[in-house]
């Protein structure tokens, strides 16, 4: 287990080859290159969402960049740049399997 840890951790050289990678897509698109968010901006969709918005609107939805992400067909490419979740990824039904996996994996039922 410890191997495959180390082996997931990325150094200077493989972030760099991401950014690099993020920035082209980015170019692709007429934006300019990746910046790493402040603090606040990385905090800003959680406290947007926690505080500001409406409840009713954004329960069991997924946020990003302060607002409700859009569903992404699986017929359109997702990129590091692109916004968006599948719908897989907040479907009630994988989330209820996902919770009871976990239950079992920690042996408590909550």
């Amino acid at each position: 287990m410890q191997q495959l840890a180390s082996q997931a951790r990325l150094g200077a050289e493989e972030i760099q080859k991401l950014i690099d990678r993020i920035s082209a897509q980015r170019a692709e698109q007429g934006l300019g290159p990746f910046q790493w968010k402040t603090i606040p901006q990385g905090a800003a969709t959680s406290v947007w969402a926690g505080v500001v918005a409406p409840a009713d609107e954004i329960g069991a939805r997924y946020c990003e960049n302060c607002h409700v992400g859009n569903i992404v067909p699986e017929d359109v490419a997702v990129t590091v740049v692109s916004e968006g979740v599948r719908a897989y990824a907040v479907d009630p039904t994988n989330a209820e399997a996902l919770w009871k996996k976990s239950e079992e994996m920690v042996g408590e039922s909550f």
